[in-house]
């Protein structure tokens, strides 16, 4: 994609002005990942941030006894390791491992910060991005709550097609490929209710799954079945 590719609109580069998110794209180095590449690590100093071309990511977090937990996913248009390149005194906060072969373009610290004075839309929509990836994060400590594994699912998988999807047809694939573990890391649940919940969905025929491919084939009753009836937030309007 380039400067003037129609980014989703659920990324960083979808929500700028074309001018700013040219002066962002030229301010950064193209480099190639291979898939499982570590692009950031738990911990570590860091002062590049990376816009995601071509590609995604997964962005977890270890625990001291090593437990991982699969913070979310990112995808071409969005930006990882911003919070660690803006504040020089912070860590990277999580590790960002690529999901598949990526393209990025790696931003200083320097140049992103003269880019944020230069240009307030852009801060403006790093900071509605970090805001939304904090809601995102509230969202599911309030789904921990919930003791039904398929609607605790069904949340999941809702929000994941607003934000990751793409709409074939009259049905939406997710854009990258997830196991029944990293669901359940996103979701809070075990794996023997990962694979019950999607068994129920699936024989409801709101999904089909393939291997580590899910397909959403009815989105407004996946929405009722996750509890929001015909109004959800607005977070997960498609």
């Amino acid at each position: 994609m380039g400067a003037d590719s129609d980014w989703p609109s659920t990324t960083l580069l979808g929500s700028l002005s074309e001018r700013t998110r040219a002066a962002l794209l030229a301010a950064g180095s193209e480099i190639r990942y291979p898939r499982n590449h570590y692009l950031v690590r738990q911990d570590e100093e860091g002062d590049i941030a990376f816009l995601i071309m071509e590609g995604a990511v997964k962005v977890f977090v270890e625990t001291a006894s090593g437990t991982k937990s699969l913070l979310g996913i990112r995808v071409a248009g969005d930006m990882v390791g911003e919070m660690g390149a803006i504040d020089p005194e912070a860590r990277r906060s999580a590790t960002v491992q690529a999901a598949t072969a990526l393209v990025v373009r790696s931003v200083h610290r320097n140049r992103l910060r003269a880019l944020l004075s230069e240009f307030p839309d852009l801060g403006i929509e790093v900071s509605r991005m970090i805001s939304s990836r904090l809601r995102w994060a509230n969202r599911r400590r309030v789904d921990a709550t919930i003791k039904d594994g398929r609607v605790k699912l069904a949340r999941l998988l809702v929000e994941l097609a607003t934000y990751y999807g793409e709409r074939v047809g009259d049905h939406w694939e997710l854009r990258i490929q997830l196991t029944q573990h990293e669901l359940g890391y996103m979701a809070g649940l075990a794996n023997r209710t990962v694979e019950k919940a999607l068994a129920d969905l699936e024989q409801e025929q709101v999904i089909s799954k393939a291997y580590r491919r899910i397909r959403i084939t009815d989105l407004p009753r996946l929405s009722r079945i996750a509890g929001w009836g015909e109004n959800p937030p607005p977070c997960v309007v498609p």
